[in-house]
């Protein structure tokens, strides 16, 4: 048997230098084209918009957070969709521990979040689990103001549509898709996409969530819930 013996001292690779290796770079894109990792974007002076999560993609929201390092996230409710608590309460166990899974997400960096309760949250449940400043817990809509724009955000459409500000963010169901209004209103839907909005020139870059998401939801494209 032939035993290699190793050089000692050899410094290990840094992070940008297996980023920047060819195969490693091959396969990072085979994964943005099929929705298994985030694409590559600055997103320092960007807000994220997303919605309705189930467990399952928590993996995934892990990677786009680590990799876009946004200024701000805003999440328009139902944290843990794969467990509709509405319906069924006696998950409650379930979805006490998921929710662990899920807060560990935003204080992993402490990252500036606004979390919007939605009809499937029980928000006794992530106050006992929020430990960073940096979170804010809303029950309810609500405004804010980032950058050069206003915002408005609240889990579903009826939430928003009656006091818009210039982007409103929600999530919920189909009721009112993605789009722009005569007067330069934008609504943005987070269970059709996640959303990355420049907090000073206002583009918009929308990110499929990840393969099986919708399935995980339990395929809940419809206009109630």
């Amino acid at each position: 048997m032939v035993t290699l013996h190793l050089p000692q001292n050899i410094p290990k690779p840094t992070l940008e230098e297996i980023r920047d290796c060819p195969i490693i770079r091959h396969f990072d894109d085979l994964g943005i084209w099929f929705g298994i990792n985030p694409p590559c974007i600055d997103a320092k002076d960007m807000l994220l918009h997303i919605s309705d999560t189930p467990s399952t993609m928590y993996p995934y929201l892990k990677r786009v957070l680590r990799r876009l390092k946004p200024a701000w996230i805003v999440h328009t409710g139902d944290f843990v969709d794969n467990i509709k608590l509405e319906l069924r309460r006696g998950m409650i166990d379930l979805y006490e521990k998921k929710i662990k899974d899920f807060i560990s997400i935003f204080e992993e960096e402490d990252y500036g979040a606004i979390l919007v309760t939605g009809n499937h949250d029980e928000p006794s449940a992530l106050l006992s689990e929020l430990q960073s400043d940096s979170v804010q817990l809303w029950t309810g809509p609500g405004n804010f103001s980032l950058g050069s724009f206003t915002f408005r955000a609240g889990h579903a459409y009826s939430d928003v549509k009656d006091a818009p500000e210039q982007y409103n963010l929600f999530g919920h169901s189909l009721e009112r898709r993605t789009g722009g209004t005569k007067d330069g209103k934008m609504f943005l839907n987070g269970l059709e996409s996640m959303y990355l909005i420049h907090i000073y020139s206002g583009e918009i870059i929308s990110i499929p969530y990840p393969p099986g998401t919708d399935g995980a939801r339990m395929e809940r494209k419809i206009v109630s819930r």
